[in-house]
């Protein structure tokens, strides 16, 4: 899809329709705008919802503190998991 747009006041630039549809691009959402070749590229930022961030971030410091536990099969799972949850907390 090939299209002209012209730059605003204040550098603003409004994209077509069209392609804000094609692309499921709804208002307020984050864009990232990459300098390339003398130009530039936008592509639309992925954000993730806040309790997911929240989750992911706490999972990483879990890793990092050793907070981890291994197995071989569902059934070792099962086993280990009580002492894990009593030790490291739910």
């Amino acid at each position: 899809m090939n299209m002209t747009i012209k730059l605003q006041q204040r550098g603003v630039v409004t994209l077509p329709k069209k392609l804000r549809d094609t692309l499921h691009l709804e208002e307020g959402q984050t864009l990232r705008v990459e300098q390339r070749d003398g130009g530039f590229f936008v592509q639309p930022q992925v954000t993730l919802p806040t309790e997911l961030a929240d989750a992911i971030r706490e999972s990483k410091e879990d890793i990092k503190n050793g907070h981890t536990l291994t197995f071989g099969s569902v059934a070792e799972l099962h086993a280990k998991l009580p002492s894990f949850i009593a030790k490291h907390g739910d």
